[in-house]
């Protein structure tokens, strides 16, 4: 899951151009393949003035931030009180459904999966409210799959696809999965998504882990210190 450089790519295609054109040129006397050395060039020269990130990383966070609100509206409507419950991508969306009674046990996964796409469904008898997390987008745009191992794929997100924090780390043991994440770079005071999904930043991890692992995941509590945070997650 290597992330494409431009300076790299760029600085690699303008090189090989170079050799290419000069012994072309110079040895081997043919003017189509020293042409081609000579595009090459031109191309890793464009490449080179493209930038890292084509947009801006406060951007990315600003309409992060904007998803949250909106999801944070629809728990204020329905007064949610129960922790989300994040499910493995399905047709290339990853979602979370929220319990509306208070009741004992989660509906299962597999009721969730198999739970009609609308805003308000039932899953083993328990009505759900359907939410978008933020980290939907994200988990699409990455392509993650198994393959990509857990903390590796969390930490690309979090710290190069949308740059929300400076590290993170990802542990599993039992059905317990712990994220920790370190120089968070924003905050959100959305009290019902904070208890109900998490932080930002850890809400994006339990979309990334239930693509990566397929299970459905839901958090169980998260210890936040300033720029830090310790999530906790139930493996279902």
């Amino acid at each position: 899951m290597a992330k494409v450089r431009y300076f790299s790519f760029g600085a690699g295609i303008a090189a090989f151009g170079a050799v290419v054109a000069f012994i072309s040129y110079y040895f081997l006397f043919s003017v189509p393949f020293a042409a081609l050395g000579v595009a090459c060039v031109i191309l890793g020269g464009a490449t080179l003035t493209l930038p890292e990130s084509p947009v801006p990383s406060g951007a990315v966070r600003g309409v992060i931030h904007a998803s949250v609100m909106n999801v944070e509206a629809l728990l204020e409507e329905f007064d949610v009180r129960e922790k989300a419950v994040y499910l493995p991508p399905k047709e290339g969306e990853s979602v979370a459904y929220v319990p509306l009674a208070s009741n004992p046990h989660l509906p299962s996964v597999e009721s969730l999966v198999n739970a009609p796409r609308r805003l308000v469904s039932e899953a083993d008898g328990v009505p759900v409210l359907l939410v978008i997390p933020p980290g939907s987008e994200l988990v699409r745009a990455s392509e993650l799959s198994e393959a990509s191992g857990l903390e590796d794929a969390i930490q690309y997100v979090l710290t190069e696809v949308s740059e929300l924090c400076s590290s993170a780390k990802a542990v599993v043991a039992g059905d317990r999965l712990v994220v920790e994440m370190r120089g968070i770079k924003v905050k959100t005071e959305a009290a019902k998504y904070l208890v109900t999904l998490g932080s930002i930043p850890a809400s994006i991890a339990a979309s990334v882990a239930s693509a990566v692992l397929k299970r459905g995941l839901s958090l169980v509590s998260e210890s936040i210190e300033g720029k830090d945070s310790s999530a906790t997650f139930r493996l279902l």
